[in-house]
């Protein structure tokens, strides 16, 4: 217990990475001569899956001619595609290919938002509603409630938390996991309700802004009473987040250092003064 915690603060405070599910060094893939096996696993469902395979390729404009044939031409195709998405490039269509044929990359304030794209949310937020990792209804828009989902689901599995739904997160999403060990001290902090872990986060937010206000290097008149630094603190997490979604300057997303991400609102809280009437302005 003493050596998982001491484990569990050391990512959180970025003094160790957490062990990536998909390693960054060359993948190697174990399917060639083994594929995946099932009940109703006949020769067929090779030939569907090339025809099905070719079909992709084709209509995103790699491959040319359907032959249902595993050739040389589809071999290029599929290596030109995993060129292009940024996969391992070696012309096999594994988990991570596949994935990446069938699911387009999601993440939050996508420019455009096609039916296509809508559909593929409204898929996500169902797995993570049906493995409790996002309790509202699927609507097909990738909300900031969706996002925490896919951290916390991406956190869970040992994936980039970075909220952007990608192949590997996809490929997880699908099926391709690990049984998760429910006794695991870090398996309690990740599987958190979502109203548990908003409480959390916006606690962390408040603890930062409240650094900010009683470390601020800007002297100050009157120091604020503990109740109503407190209050205040309170009142600018709900705000915040809105105004920095407006502003270029984007919290971080260093994997080996997540309280970066909090680091906007030391900020906040030094300038607690300047935004506060600024917003009474704003709303007088």
């Amino acid at each position: 217990m003493k050596n998982t915690t001491f484990r569990f603060l050391s990512i959180l405070f970025g003094l160790k990475q957490s062990r990536r599910y998909f390693p960054e060094e060359k993948q190697v893939c174990v399917f060639n001569k083994r594929p995946i096996l099932y009940r109703d696993f006949s020769p067929n469902s090779a030939q569907e899956s090339i025809n099905e395979l070719q079909e992709r390729l084709q209509s995103q404009g790699f491959l040319s001619n359907i032959s249902g044939k595993f050739d040389l031409e589809t071999e290029e195709a599929v290596i030109n595609f995993q060129k292009a998405n940024n996969l391992q490039v070696d012309g096999v269509v594994g988990p991570l290919s596949w994935a990446c044929l069938f699911y387009p990359r999601l993440y939050r304030n996508q420019k455009s938002m096609s039916p296509k794209l809508q559909d593929a949310i409204k898929e996500l937020q169902t797995i993570l509603n049906e493995e409790g990792f996002f309790k509202k209804e699927p609507d097909g828009y990738f909300s900031r409630e969706t996002e925490r989902g896919v951290k916390r689901f991406q956190r869970t599995y040992g994936l980039k938390n970075d909220g952007v739904v990608g192949a590997a997160t996809w490929a997880v999403l699908m099926g391709m996991r690990q049984k998760i060990d429910n006794k695991s001290f870090l398996q309690l902090v990740y599987f958190l309700s979502p109203q548990s872990w908003f409480f959390c986060e916006q606690l962390l937010m408040i603890s930062f802004i409240l650094l900010g206000i009683y470390c601020s290097p800007i002297p100050v008149a009157d120091e604020l009473k503990w109740n109503i630094a407190l209050a205040t603190a309170y009142a600018l997490t709900c705000i915040v987040p809105f105004l920095l979604e407006c502003l270029p300057l984007k919290p971080s997303k260093h994997s080996s250092l997540p309280l970066l991400e909090y680091a906007p609102y030391v900020l906040t809280g030094i300038f607690w003064k300047p935004i506060i009437g600024f917003l009474g302005t704003l709303f007088n």
